[in-house]
């Protein structure tokens, strides 16, 4: 078929479509179902990986984060004020996430329990609130 008889066959189908045609299906959009393969078909059928251990990470943090957080605490309670420097070396030697830690920190600056602040020399501090 030429070039020129496809576009007055697409010219002719394009005219011919009416408004509310979506509503009793036409043969266009039997033929873009049919095409799917199982391939597509089971990837919508199942969970992907990704999206499990989202799920499974979601539960599963808060619990680990208010063990932190108490830790964290504490021992910020027990110097006073540190900087987030010492903080993270602490955490370090504990085996603690950066993450986790800094999840924590939010947290507590949340509740009001620490502040944040710079000390002279513009690094941040960690000051506990009695």
């Amino acid at each position: 078929m030429s070039r020129k008889a496809r576009r007055k066959e697409e010219e002719k189908g394009a005219g011919s479509a009416s408004i509310t045609s979506f509503l009793y299906g036409t043969e266009e959009t039997a033929k873009a179902e049919s095409k799917t393969t199982a391939k597509e078909k089971e990837t919508t059928q199942m969970p992907r990986a990704e999206e499990v251990t989202k799920e499974v990470s979601k539960t599963a943090t808060p619990a680990i984060t208010t063990g932190i957080e108490d830790e964290v605490l504490k021992h910020i309670m027990s110097r006073g004020s540190i900087t987030k420097d010492e903080l993270m070396a602490w955490a370090k030697t504990r085996g603690y996430k950066v993450a986790d830690i800094l999840r924590a920190i939010e947290a507590l600056t949340g509740k009001g329990r620490i502040k944040k602040r710079l000390n002279d020399k513009g690094n941040l501090i960690y000051v506990y609130v009695k």
